[in-house]
């Protein structure tokens, strides 16, 4: 009799992971491939506008996904990670906050001392951007006043970004580290759980990477390159994604490191002469400016083995 309820207990969890990750992707992919990727190339400029704002809105599939799954399997919302247990965790919390901000930052440098030539402290691209648009609105702006504004708004985002870009983080959180790593958890084990949900949150983003976003397009290997590099990167940052959420029970951590690092990903670009290079730096999807996350990640993989997490054996 138990080995039955057993049984299943299993076959019921193994139904809730396809039917999550068959709307994930399936209604994520098909949005992009039939919606986003035709607008985009349309080159009507009212049109790539519109498939970013869908972009934005396709961000909540995950967390789409896991509510129509705990209501359609009739999980609902108990251990669904939206408990906020600051005071209890308040160094995780703060570290979701504030330490993206502190691994982009230190990236940066790293990129900036192998690449000094490429650094523009007074932002020259930027200005002109900025120059161009005034002169179109009829208005006028100095150099000084450009730069002082924007590396304002940068300190300013030090300390806000966690909640600037917070609805597409939780969309992405909610679905991949509060309903998809549990799952895999009971299944295959703490770390390859991290691994394999942070593998499976860069893999969602293939359509979009083929056609150029985050790593752009024309290297050579595009777009497989591009896909296996985003894959790459969402496994680095899942595994602290993945670890925040564990080591808490909640999905705050995540959301707020999630959000800090969407918000983060290009301001140090700004201080490029040629905007940067995605698999190199100064953003953190570039391997030199990804550093401190892989060493961040190393540290999380190998924390968790020299203390385990035991994993629920309730679905």
């Amino acid at each position: 009799m138990a080995e039955e309820k057993k049984d299943a207990v299993k076959k019921l969890g193994t139904k809730r992971l396809v039917m999550f990750l068959s709307i994930c992707f399936g209604v994520a992919w098909a949005v992009e491939l039939f919606g986003v990727i035709p607008m985009y190339r349309s080159g009507d400029p009212d049109m790539v506008k519109e498939a970013a704002e869908l972009i934005s809105q396709i961000m909540l599939t995950p967390a789409l996904a896991a509510l129509v799954t705990r209501l359609f399997t009739r999980e609902g919302l108990v251990k669904s990670g939206l408990q906020f247990n600051f005071l209890e965790q308040r160094f995780l919390f703060l570290f979701g906050w504030f330490g993206m901000s502190v691994l982009t930052l230190i990236g940066a440098v790293i990129y900036f001392v192998i690449f000094q030539n490429n650094f523009d402290p007074n932002m020259t691209n930027l200005v002109a951007a900025y120059h161009e648009s005034a002169v179109n609105a009829g208005t006028q702006i100095t150099d000084v006043e450009i730069v002082a504004g924007v590396k304002t708004d940068l300190l300013m985002k030090l300390f806000t970004a966690a909640v600037l870009d917070i609805i597409n983080a939780f969309g992405e959180e909610w679905g991949f580290r509060a309903y998809l790593l549990p799952k895999l958890f009971r299944k295959i084990g703490t770390i390859p759980a991290m691994l394999l949900s942070g593998f499976a949150s860069g893999l969602w983003y293939a359509p979009l990477v083929a056609i150029g976003y985050y790593y752009g397009e024309g290297n050579g290997g595009f777009p497989v390159v591009n896909i296996a590099a985003m894959c790459l990167f969402g496994t680095v940052t899942g595994i602290i994604y993945a670890f925040l959420t564990l080591r808490t029970g909640s999905i705050f951590p995540a959301v707020f490191a999630h959000s800090t690092l969407n918000v983060m990903m290009a301001q140090a670009s700004q201080f490029t002469f040629d905007g940067g290079n995605f698999f190199i730096g100064p953003a953190p999807t570039g391997i030199l400016a990804g550093i401190p996350l892989i060493i961040t990640a190393v540290i999380c993989l190998v924390h968790i083995h020299k203390h385990p997490i035991q994993a629920s054996t309730e679905e």
